[in-house]
């Protein structure tokens, strides 16, 4: 469906009459999991120039914290840890479709390119689950690591990775077959992870040892290890990978990375106890900052904060909150 449609059925016929008139420009919608009030906030972004507004708010399932949107913008796909379910929401009509039980502490989430299926990573069980993208039907169960947190899927689809934050490793899965084809070490408890657009590199976020763990995804093996701010939780990635943002829980900052270089070129003060974060397609970086209820936009080119969009109480936002975004 065009994404204007999907806007003028999120805001209502007001925003129809505007869009017919053509003084709307199409932008995305951000959907973010706020564990305080069991909700999804849904975040309208085409205000521009950083400015954005709460849309919407969907009660899902207990304290939810991973998110993942399809390409296309139709759907959202929840985890609730306290919960142990996960929550399917159809996002143009603002509405849940369903809501199933899924193993023990469902907790980081990832979707196939086309969103015909759901991976969910149990934090209890050690193990993945498949889930079918609209029934959410369990497909297949894959035992990992201890601990899988973070989850991400190359460009092609074939591929999925695990970061194992007891076990200090990467675990790398056949989406055929469904078999762990190897385990990569890296630092210490990876939590957020993210493939490079190209899907030539990870990047891993350790909340344990400070650093991002580089990962070339052709070798499987850690290509380079970059020191950042205390208890980095989640890491994004602009659209030509030359960028990579990182949340630093304990820092209440965003770390820049310039990735050819492989340092930090700069520190961004945030919000209070930063976690989930992305580059939208509109290119700006959104920061999901849990303890102060806001999503932070960030310019992207000159690092500058240029915007702040209250949300629900408790905000995680961990995954692809965006449709598109990196």
């Amino acid at each position: 469906m065009d994404r204007r449609l999907v806007q003028a059925r999120l805001l209502g016929p007001g925003f129809a009459a505007l869009l017919a008139a053509g003084a709307c420009a199409a932008e995305p919608f951000a959907f973010i999991t706020n564990q305080g009030d069991n909700t999804v906030s849904v975040l309208d972004l085409s205000g521009g120039l950083g400015a954005g507004r709460l849309a919407a708010t969907i009660p899902v399932g207990k304290a939810p914290a991973g998110v993942a949107v399809t390409r296309d913008g139709r759907r959202a796909v929840v985890t609730n840890p306290e919960g142990k379910d996960v929550t399917l929401i159809d996002t143009v009509q603002q509405r849940v479709l369903r809501q199933v039980p899924v193993g023990e502490g469902p907790l980081g989430i990832a979707l196939s390119p086309s969103g015909d299926r759901v991976y969910v990573a149990d934090w209890y069980q050690d193990l993945v689950y498949v889930l079918d993208g609209e029934s959410l039907d369990e497909i297949a169960r894959i035992p990992v690591g201890d601990s899988p947190s973070g989850l991400a899927v190359n460009p092609e689809g074939d591929r999925l990775y695990v970061s194992e934050r007891d076990d200090d490793s990467l675990s790398v899965i056949d989406t055929l077959t469904h078999r762990v084809l190897a385990r990569v070490k890296v630092g210490q408890r990876p939590f957020g992870i993210q493939v490079d657009p190209g899907g030539e590199r990870l990047y891993t976020a350790n909340v344990g040892s400070n650093d991002v763990s580089v990962v070339d995804l052709a070798r499987l093996s850690v290509s380079a290890t970059i020191p950042v701010g205390s208890t980095p939780y989640a890491v994004a990635l602009t659209a030509d990978g030359r960028r990579a943002f990182v949340t630093n829980q304990h820092d209440n900052s965003v770390s820049v990375i310039d990735t050819a270089a492989g340092r930090v070129i700069h520190v961004i003060p945030v919000g209070e106890y930063p976690e989930g974060i992305l580059v939208g397609p509109d290119g700006r970086v959104y920061v999901v900052n849990w303890f102060s209820n806001e999503v932070l936009v960030l310019d992207a080119a000159g690092l500058t904060v240029i915007g702040r969009i209250p949300t629900g109480d408790g905000p995680r936002g961990f995954g692809i909150f965006i449709a598109g975004g990196t």
